[in-house]
Order: C-alpha cells, then structure tokens, then sequence
C-alpha cells in the first residue's frame, strides 16, 4: 500500500495542473481580449462559462461516486481536463473558446470533488493543506510564465503544458491509490444537514473572493493603477505564491482546521478591502494583495476537511461535491459581477463587493469552525 507521502505527490500533481489554468486566466485576458477584440469586461463571461461547466461537473461527482468508485471517476475526470485545456489552446474564435472553457470546467469540477473527498479521508488536516498548496503553485507558476510569454511576444497557448503534464503524471498514479473511498459505491445518501449548508455556503462566498481577487488583480493593476506589465505580474505571481507559501508552512503548525477558520476568512475580507487605497498608494495596494493570498491560503482545505469531519456518515459523499459546486458557483458569479461593474466604468471600486462577500465566508466559516474539535490535526 502506498504511504501518505506518495499518495499527497499524485493527488498533489493534480492540484498544480488545476491551479495552472486558473493562474494564468487573469494575467492572459489583456492579451487574450485584444487578440479576439473583446470589452474588458468580456473575462466575465469567459469565467462564467468555465466555472458554471465545473459546478456542474462537481454537482455530478457525488453520484459518479456512488456509482463508479473514487478511481474511475478520477481518471474520466482528468481526460476530460486535459482535453479542454488542449481545445483552449487550438480555439480560433471566441465562441470555440467559451466552448473549450466548458469543456475544462466539467473535468475540473470533479477533479476538486473527487481529489478532496479523497484527500480527507486517506490524510491529514496538514497533508491536506500541502497538496492544496500545490494548487497555488501551479496558480504562481503558470502566471508568471504567462507573463513572460506575453511579455516576449512568444505564443500563450504553450504555457498550457502546466495543465496537460502534471495531469497526466497524476492520471498514471491513480492506478496505484488504495480503494479508501470506493466504500461510497452503493451506499444510500442522505439529504444535507443545515450545518452542511453553511459550510456550502462559507466555501461559495470564499471561492467568489479568490477568484475575483486572483483573475481581476491583473487588470485591476495594470488599467485602474496604471502599472507596468511587468510589475503587475510580477505581483499577481507573488499572489499565488504566497497562497502556496502558506498552506505549506502554516500546515506544520499545532493547530487545527477549525481554528484557522474562525481566524483566517476575517483577514481575508479585511486585506481585499484595502486594495481599494491601492489606486491612491501602488505599493500599499500590492500589499494588501498579497495579504489577501496569504490569508486565502489555508482557508478553503480547512473548510473542506473540517465540513467533511463534521459531517454524518450517510452525508459525507455528498458534503464536498455540493461545497464545491457552490464554489464553482460563486467562482463564476463573483467574476462576473465584477467583470460588469469594470465595463460599467466601476473597476476601481470593485475591492468593496469583494470584501462584503469575505464578511459573508468569515461569518459562515466561524459556524463551521464552532462544530469541529478544538484539538490539532495530525
């Protein structure tokens, strides 16, 4: 049987190649626009159709579970994830592209639902937070060679290859992964709990920060800032850095999921509204950016395990997929909100929606948090 370590390396490969294409998405929309002569706020659209696809894909998982096992449906999953980020990489148009995003979507979707509920039950809170971290290197990885790329002139879609290779090592280790989760196939699922729902809504409302944070930072820096290309990517990368930096680190320290959770979703709304005095101070602005990766880092896989923790036996199968649809929900709605207050001639302003949404996760994560142990994970 494979040991902890081995198992976090395979399910930690899939995580940076998911990271990877999220990563890049904001830092290529300056480029990506103007290739296909889109409005600035176009990204929105482009982010609904992929993150709607992976609601989907995650509102599924937990019958493809039911039925077909942890392996299978992870293997089906990470095809499909590859083959729309080659489809992103060969569409000639936009509506070819939106269609590819789809495509994308649904396996990623999933993957996250499959990839957690596996992580929670084979590993620890902290082994957790290690792979979550490579989510967020695939993230920082992916957008500062974009960066370059755009930068330098050379072709985008090369920068794909962070999705495709790291996917394929994790597709050969699954055959290898112990059956810990297949105990779900044919079991009788049970209807969500309310404190079930408030952890689905406390990821929601999280994953909505991120993402508007992560793919209008970008933008927000280069067009509302007035910064160069160059700083501004740098910073974006540094961005998804420190959200890797921190689940790594802050994983080896005695504390537990539900700690970090009556602590961390707080930070997080705080530091994304002061990026709003980033348009009157560039380098406070940049720091209140990267205190807002660093505070995201650890939140969403202690949501996830602690939800999963919490959760009665006949409704744990169902607790991640119906987290991270409403995840992709909010991934897809906070953007594109955002993406319509930036066409409206708002961009400036958009730091204040995003800060209310971390009041919201913050509230909701502190409910969750008050369920689970006081007592470390190992």
């Amino acid at each position: 049987m494979l040991s902890t370590n081995r198992i976090a390396i395979i399910l930690g490969a899939m995580f940076l190649s998911l990271g990877a294409f999220d990563g890049m998405l904001g830092v290529l929309w300056p480029t990506l626009r103007g290739e296909m002569g889109r409005d600035i706020g176009d990204l929105g659209y482009l982010l609904a159709a992929y993150l709607i696809a992976s609601m989907a894909g995650s509102l599924l998982s937990s019958w493809a579970l039911k039925h077909w096992g942890i392996r299978h449906g992870l293997k089906g999953s990470t095809v499909i994830a590859v083959v729309g980020a080659i489809c992103v990489a060969l569409a000639p148009t936009w509506h070819w592209l939106l269609a590819a995003g789809v495509v994308r979507g649904l396996g990623n979707g999933a993957i996250h639902a499959y990839l957690n509920t596996y992580a929670a039950r084979a590993l620890s809170n902290r082994k957790t937070m290690v792979i979550h971290g490579m989510w967020g290197g695939g993230a920082a990885a992916a957008a500062f060679t974009m960066t370059l790329l755009v930068s330098s002139g050379i072709a985008w879609q090369w920068n794909l290859l962070w999705c495709v290779v790291p996917a394929l090592f994790a597709f050969a280790g699954y055959y290898t992964l112990p059956r810990v989760v297949d105990t779900d196939r044919g079991q009788t699922l049970s209807a969500l709990k309310r404190g079930d729902w408030i952890a689905v809504i406390a990821g929601g409302t999280y994953v909505a920060v991120e993402a508007s944070v992560g793919n209008w930072a970008y933008t927000l820096m280069t067009q509302g800032w007035s910064m160069s290309i160059e700083v501004a990517g740098m910073a974006t990368s540094v961005f998804w850095i420190l959200i890797t930096v921190g689940r790594i680190s802050l994983a080896g320290l005695p504390l537990s999921a539900a700690w970090w959770l009556k602590l961390m979703p707080w930070m997080l709304a705080g530091s994304a509204g002061l990026l709003f005095v980033g348009q009157h101070q560039l380098w406070f602005g940049i720091a209140a950016l990267w205190a807002v990766g660093l505070s995201a880092s650890v939140i969403f896989p202690s949501l996830i395990y602690q939800a999963i923790t919490n959760a009665q036996p006949a409704t744990k199968p169902k607790i991640a997929g119906a987290i991270l649809t409403c995840a992709a929900a909010g991934g897809a709605s906070g953007p594109a909100a955002i993406g319509w207050l930036a066409s409206a001639g708002a961009l400036l302003w958009i730091p204040l929606p995003i800060a209310a949404l971390g009041v919201v996760s913050a509230l909701c994560a502190r409910q969750v948090a008050l369920r689970g142990s006081p007592a470390s994970d190992s």
